[in-house]
């Protein structure tokens, strides 16, 4: 009873703190209108920036601010999206640790307190001569050009993946995810086929990544701990089966050896298969067969193994780099094109101090947003540019419920520790007091009543012409 009283106290003041920190919110909002509203006149110059991700947001937001005072000139955002997605955490959606909307932000309200204009449009493609961008919605002229348009998943020319399988790279992937598998369980348990059942119940993810590693773990803690006590006629030791496919000698291997197999023991211990120098030869409606000649019945396949530039991006007629992105310079500069700048995903940078290229994650993109701003900034005031230096802050990676490996500024961290340190990270960087107490609800809802089942259907994309007026 003592235990019951203190839950619903810690539960009392936890309400009460977010209901505060709302009241707080609703009042700044009141003074503070959202300043998004395109100026009724063609601006004099416009900085054009696609894409809301962790680069084009980042830089956005820099550019407007050092050019607050400068009415001549727009700011302009655009993406396909009214919202930013918090990536890092996308794996805890397919696991259904975390609701959707904890970590997709409205851009809007992100905004409000930024002098910078928002477009919800989708880029379909860029032309460089005309120094204009062709949307769904009309064509952008612009004086400078950010393309920080992100990726897509990359295949390899295994045209059965994209058929078969799911990839992951968007909200909708996690959600698809996640309700596919809560699917597959509910027909598993009606079946009385055992060769039926165990293929309902084995999932394969494809790639062994940080994305491939933490999504396997999100998705046995969401087996394991909930679904499992939900299905009592489905045994988790018997019948399901998750499957890590990696191409490479080891999981994770931009880590280091002893934290790589750190995380792969953890993953086997949660009866979570790794398979190591494992290519996937051929997929069909039902199962994949490895280039070892493995084969192995499935329902469900998890694409994870890579990414390319986004097809605007690989379209362009320039120098391309590593998965069709567009080669800059020093200062993340489109050589031979004046200003124009790439970044993230869209941009192919080699580090000068290793003559590597640099991943594909947020926290690239981030430093990077800096530096393009601020070049974006000082061309417009006749300044020199200069040049981009990454700063390696290292990786972490969740394992699921407490368990993480983690290479902070040098430290090497596992365990308990490295699971608290991510999630007090990745806590930290969302966006708004608002969302930090959504995800911390998530948390807290999850380890009190068990993770939410509910298979919410997702209705079919609606095309403009079809929509009612």
């Amino acid at each position: 009873m003592g235990d019951l009283k203190r839950t619903v106290l810690v539960a009392g003041g936890a309400i009460a703190s977010l209901l505060a920190a709302r009241w707080a919110l609703r009042q700044q909002n009141k003074s503070s209108p959202l300043r998004t509203v395109r100026p009724e006149s063609e601006p004099a110059r416009r900085v054009l920036i696609l894409g809301a991700g962790f680069g084009g947001l980042y830089s956005a937001v820099r550019i407007a601010d050092a050019l607050r005072d400068q009415n001549d000139t727009e700011v302009l955002l655009v993406d396909r999206h009214n919202y930013h997605l918090f990536t890092p955490m996308l794996t805890q959606v397919a696991g259904s640790a975390v609701e959707p909307r904890s970590v997709a932000f409205p851009v809007r309200r992100l905004l409000r307190d930024h002098r910078l204009s928002v477009r919800r449009s989708e880029v379909r493609a860029i032309d460089l001569a005309a120094r204009r961008v062709v949307t769904g919605d009309g064509d952008l002229a612009y004086d400078k050009l950010v393309v920080a348009l992100g990726s897509v998943s990359n295949f390899f020319g295994i045209d059965a993946v994209e058929r078969y399988g799911y990839p992951f790279k968007s909200m909708s992937d996690a959600i698809g995810i996640r309700n596919h598998i809560v699917d597959c369980f509910e027909r598993a348990a009606n079946s009385s086929d055992e060769a039926e059942r165990k293929r309902l119940l084995t999932i394969v993810v494809v790639g062994g990544g940080p994305t491939g590693v933490e999504l396997a773990a999100s998705l046995h803690d969401f087996i394991h701990h909930t679904l499992i006590a939900g299905y009592p006629n489905i045994s988790f030791q018997r019948e399901v089966r998750i499957v890590l496919c990696e191409a490479q000698g080891r999981v994770l291997p931009t880590l280091g050896p002893d934290l790589a197999r750190e995380a792969a023991g953890v993953l086997r211990r949660k009866a979570v298969e790794v398979l190591s120098n494992t290519s996937i030869e051929r997929v069909w409606d039902g199962g994949i067969a490895t280039q070892d000649g493995r084969e192995i019945p499935t329902s469900t396949l998890v694409w994870v193994a890579g990414v390319k530039a986004n097809p605007v991006v690989a379209a362009l007629d320039l120098p391309k780099g590593r998965a069709g992105a567009v080669v800059v310079d020093e200062c993340l500069r489109v050589p031979g094109v004046p200003g124009v700048y790439a970044l993230g995903d869209s941009a192919a940078y080699t580090d000068p101090s290793n003559h590597q290229p640099l991943p594909a994650d947020a926290k690239v993109a981030i430093q990077q947003a800096v530096t393009v701003a601020e070049n974006v900034v000082r061309e417009l005031r006749g300044e020199e540019p200069r040049p981009f230096a990454y700063r390696g802050l290292g990786e972490m990676v969740s394992l699921g419920t407490n368990a993480a490996v983690a290479n902070v500024l040098g430290f090497r961290l596992s365990g308990a520790l490295a699971w608290l340190v991510w999630r007090t990270f990745y806590l930290g960087r969302l966006r708004g007091l608002e969302s930090k107490f959504r995800v911390l609800g998530d948390w807290a809802l999850g380890a009190l009543f068990g993770r939410y089942t509910a298979e919410i259907e997702l209705p079919p994309p609606v095309e403009a012409a079809e929509r009612v007026a």
